[in-house]
């Protein structure tokens, strides 16, 4: 098995490492170069490795050489454990930003050479599909793509061929169909390629994942795919799945990638059904805040309230909302986050205390305390003592050492050590 450095939750470094970094001090060179034929796969590697670590040494034969070398290799990183064709273990190691950063990667131009012969020549690697997704789609290009994509049913090439947009390649996007990938691909090509001819397929595809049996991540691809079209009879089949799935756990997954691609192809038409996604599915992101916040502000001043009440957020849309409140109307932002001082989860408080400790309006301090008398929880606790010793008013710095007394949570287990050593630091007994 090839084996990183650091393998395991533990991250614990594998005594076949050692190994490895045996074979780099004792082996020469040219016992390097020969070992990377050797019958092992994982040798192999391991010697292409070692030998990666020599700036003098041209790799780019090496890997023009081993363009073939399908041999599966278990492989371990940190916790990570797959397959992975030696040859594309090649490929990766001297790829800028994989695997090694210590290992003699190869420039723009021979990875623009390894990258064509991966395309015009017969091999398995999963390299190949990497290259075909990201060639430039000249014009002399064309052919060999069709030819991967019609002879091949090489599917990765159906994507840079839609890209042409040419008429006579929509029957070989409609017929796509893989075994492996289902209409995946299809559904990928037709994003590069949103020709009408196409619609009632994907209409068609859309009612028919309605069910409530299974969901598929291709869904993604296939919502993509027709969020893509950016006119009104796209925007009626995206409103379909609200009112018509009727298992709710499926509807979710039908929401959460119609919500993906309204923005990833937006455009004004698709804005109602945005502004219905926050308000009755209770989804919303950054993105699309700042985007409908723009388009109607007192419409999202409405829903932000209500949301900021009722719904889970990120730290930074929920910063976001919270600023916003805040500047339309200071004293409703104050007491909503004195509200949840009291109240918030220890997931949500976070970030309604590190506001009102930038706020530092002194009605905090009071929600502090009445929370204080009676939290057990540590990371919420610790948190406020931080805050209120963050004032530096002796009296607030007394009421804190008179609430523990009261309070035993605040001396117990890890969070009463960390309280203890909080007062320490800020000389108090």
């Amino acid at each position: 098995m090839l084996l990183g450095s650091a393998v395991g939750y533990g991250g614990v470094r594998p005594k076949q490492f050692d190994n490895f970094n045996e074979l780099e001090k004792t082996a020469h060179k040219e016992e390097l170069l020969e070992l990377i034929n050797h019958p092992n796969g994982v040798v192999r590697c391991y010697s292409f490795w070692a030998i990666t670590h020599d700036s003098t040494i041209n790799l780019l034969p090496i890997i023009l050489e081993h363009i073939n070398d399908t041999t599966n290799v278990a492989t371990q990183f940190g916790c990570i454990i797959s397959d992975q064709k030696a040859g594309d273990f090649f490929i990766d190691l001297v790829t800028p930003e994989l695997v090694d950063l210590d290992s003699k990667k190869l420039d723009s131009v021979q990875l623009t050479i390894v990258d064509s012969v991966l395309i015009y020549t017969p091999n398995k690697l999963y390299a190949k599909n990497k290259a075909i997704l990201g060639a430039n789609t000249t014009e002399g290009l064309y052919e060999r793509l069709r030819d991967l994509a019609v002879k091949d049913k090489n599917q990765s090439a159906l994507v840079p061929l839609a890209k042409y947009r040419k008429e006579q390649d929509i029957p070989i996007i409609l017929k796509n169909n893989d075994a492996n990938d289902g209409q995946l691909y299809t559904y990928k090509a037709i994003c590069e390629f949103p020709h009408q001819t196409f619609f009632p397929f994907l209409k068609e595809s859309v009612y028919a994942t309605f069910g409530d049996d299974h969901f598929s991540n291709e869904w993604q691809a296939l919502y993509d795919a027709i969020a893509g079209f950016k006119n009104q009879q796209a925007l009626q089949v995206l409103k379909a799945p609200f009112t018509q799935i009727k298992h709710e756990s499926i509807k979710r997954y039908h929401i959460d990638f119609i919500f993906n691609s309204l923005q990833k192809y937006y455009t004004p038409i698709y804005d109602t059904l945005l502004w219905e996604i926050w308000e009755k599915e209770k989804k919303i992101n950054p993105e699309a805040y700042q985007l409908l916040y723009s388009k109607n502000p007192n419409r999202a001043l409405t829903l932000t309230l209500e949301s900021v009440q009722n719904m889970y957020f990120s730290s930074t849309l929920l910063e976001m909302m919270l600023d916003t409140l805040i500047a339309h109307n200071t004293a409703v932002g104050i007491k909503l986050i004195n509200q949840n001082l009291l109240e918030a989860d220890v997931f949500q408080f976070p970030s309604f205390a590190d506001k009102a400790s930038k706020l530092k309006d002194i009605s905090f301090v009071n929600s502090f305390f009445i929370r204080l008398e009676t939290e057990s929880n540590p990371h919420v606790y610790l948190k406020i003592v931080a805050i209120l010793l963050g004032f530096g008013d002796n009296n607030i710095n007394s009421r804190i050492i008179e609430v523990s007394k009261r309070n035993t949570n605040l001396r117990e287990g890890w969070g009463g050590e960390k309280f203890s050593q909080l007062l320490v630091d800020y000389n108090l007994h």
